[in-house]
């Protein structure tokens, strides 16, 4: 009955399938509403998603990379395929991406991105810039503060990590983040 069904609609019921984690659903009704308005980049972004959501990353790329190709300008386009390289472990191709959404968008998430794919390559002195960056633009940034705690743990700096898993931790309990706080703490009080 797809067909009977505008573009518009099977666009919304498809983002409340992505929003549900309906995956499979979500990337039938974008098919089929990029049937009806052929080459729209933000239904291919959508259809990019749900390939994501089903761990198909590579046809995620595939679909993004024409997103990006059909709008250019479009900053998400860029950012989501940075996340997917990113999810791929092809952080080393990643960080172009991401300097260059961040010339014309430099806010707290991107900074954030920018500053993990430093930490997954083990560039800790770069990875704290970017996320102190965005810890300046919002100091209470729960992913931001988490990962700044990260850093600080792996550089074994424990009396630096604390604060910052503490207010990580104010947003939401993480069993590992809450583990590692107890390691800081342990360490620190020797």
């Amino acid at each position: 009955m797809a067909f009977l069904k505008s573009a518009n609609r099977l666009i919304r019921e498809g983002v409340e399938q992505l929003q549900r984690r309906e995956f499979e659903k979500a990337l039938w009704s974008f098919q089929h509403a990029e049937k009806k308005r052929r080459d729209d980049p933000y239904i291919l972004n959508y259809i990019s998603q749900a390939y994501a959501g089903l761990e198909q990353l590579e046809k995620a790329n595939d679909e993004i990379l024409r997103a990006i190709t059909l709008d250019p300008e479009a900053i998400i386009h860029r950012q989501l395929y940075a996340t997917y390289l990113m999810r791929q472990n092809r952080h080393h191709e990643a960080i172009p991406i991401i300097d260059e959404v961040l010339e014309t968008q430099p806010v707290d998430v991107i900074y954030i991105l920018r500053g993990q794919a430093d930490y997954h390559l083990g560039n800790m002195e770069s990875a704290t810039e970017f996320f102190q960056k965005a810890l300046e633009l919002d100091e209470r940034n729960p992913l931001a503060n988490h990962m700044m705690g990260l850093v600080y743990y792996r550089l074994k700096q424990y009396s630096m990590a604390i604060p910052y898993l503490e207010t990580a931790l104010t947003f939401g309990d993480i069993e590992s983040l809450r583990e590692i706080l107890a390691d800081c703490k342990t360490r620190t009080a020797i």
